[in-house]
């Protein structure tokens, strides 16, 4: 028998769902629709016609006879995702209706292919989208075309192989202060934040990492001192920011704490419960990103630059400034230097800062050196 599923979206809307066998193929199909009472209606014309629809099957959200539609498909997908986080269902949903459901949804998931993939990629790329955002869009789709597959759908996903727009590697826009300009910034900077954004160029911890940290996370009396990077705040499906786990699994990570670190958060954890914020406003809250930039950041690269600095720095420039500072000193590998930024591999590492190590340099070009001695040149 066929029968109604009742699930309540990321919204907080209900979503209902029609689940049959189908006769032809033996699969079971699940088919979400716009309304309880056409959820209703399917029900009742499967049952009467013993789950067996034809040529008379009735026309909607069907889109085509006796299969999904694309975009019913990568709702589905969304559907089944196990333990996914409020604000990955957020960006999914939001994806899925503003970018899918009115250009390729409608199109029949058996009928879909490359070529309608393309153009897809294509489309977005005219309207103006960002590489990176075309990459997490298309990872989205292609994400449900394999499930399409695990569901008997589809026997190959479409999206395999489809070209996407060259993403800009991160060096490109990465910019890297020298100690006498980071000096310069920190002076300019209000003194309630002071020691945030020394702690930032001294760990190379993100932004969101280290105003998520607790004051139970610092070990000052540990050999080495330690600050334990384990969280991030995230935002939900109605925007609303959480704890929630570090950008990569590799994220999380213990940073060794320098002496002149130590010393300045000393007064941060002097006496306080170890469940507040290390990093707080004047009144106790959350650092928040935006209003941060907007009213202390700007206005001390403003005053920096008006003293001479002659770079305009992002807040997440700190990050890459601590990587720049580690590796000219010469004493870390890349290996070290990516457990410590907690990045998910040491390629990543490698792409964005080894053009930094002289090191390496040098020694690429002895290498070449030996072994091209003795050619006639």
């Amino acid at each position: 028998m066929a029968s109604i599923i009742t699930r309540v979206r990321w919204d907080g809307t209900p979503a209902f769902s029609v689940r049959w066998r189908d006769y032809r193929s033996g699969h079971q199909r699940r088919l979400t629709v716009r309304s309880e009472q056409e959820a209703l209606d399917l029900l009742r014309y499967l049952n009467d016609n013993g789950q067996m629809p034809k040529s008379s099957e009735p026309a909607g959200p069907l889109g085509k006879q006796g299969g999904p539609t694309v975009a019913e498909v990568v709702q589905e997908h969304i559907d089944l995702l196990v333990r996914p986080s409020p604000g990955t269902i957020g960006t999914y949903q939001r994806i899925l209706d503003l970018r899918i459901r009115n250009t390729i949804g409608q199109i029949p998931v058996d009928e879909f292919g490359y070529r309608d993939v393309t153009r897809w990629v294509k489309g977005l790329a005219v309207d103006g989208v960002a590489p990176k955002s075309i990459k997490n869009m298309h990872g989205l789709l292609s994400a449900a075309m394999k499930t399409a597959q695990l569901l008997g759908y589809i026997s190959r996903n479409p999206c395999r192989g489809v070209p996407l727009p060259t993403v800009e590697r991160a060096e490109d826009d990465a910019l890297f202060l020298s100690h006498a300009e980071f000096s310069l910034l920190a002076g300019c900077m209000h003194a309630q934040y002071k020691t945030l954004v020394q702690f930032l160029v001294m760990t190379g911890a993100r932004f969101g990492e280290a105003t998520a940290l607790k004051v139970a996370d610092i070990d000052l009396l540990s050999k080495p001192p330690t600050a334990r990077i384990n969280k991030a705040w995230k935002r939900d499906g109605q925007s609303r920011y959480y704890l929630g786990p570090t950008k990569t699994r590799a994220g999380k990570r213990s940073a060794g704490l320098n002496p002149a670190l130590v010393d300045l958060l000393i007064p941060l954890v002097a006496d306080r419960p170890g469940s507040e914020l290390l990093f707080t406003t004047p009144d106790g809250q959350r650092i928040a990103h935006k209003p941060f930039w907007q009213h202390h950041w700007v206005p001390a690269v403003d005053a920096a630059q008006a003293q001479g600095l002659a770079k305009s720095p992002r807040i997440h420039d700190l990050r890459h400034t601590h990587a720049s500072w580690l590796i000219q000193d010469g004493g870390i590998s890349l290996f070290a230097l990516s457990r410590r930024l907690g990045h998910a591999s040491v390629r990543t590492t490698e792409q964005v800062y080894g053009h930094l190590m002289p090191q390496a340099l040098q020694d690429g070009a002895d290498a070449t050196e030996r072994s091209v001695r003795g050619l006639m040149l």
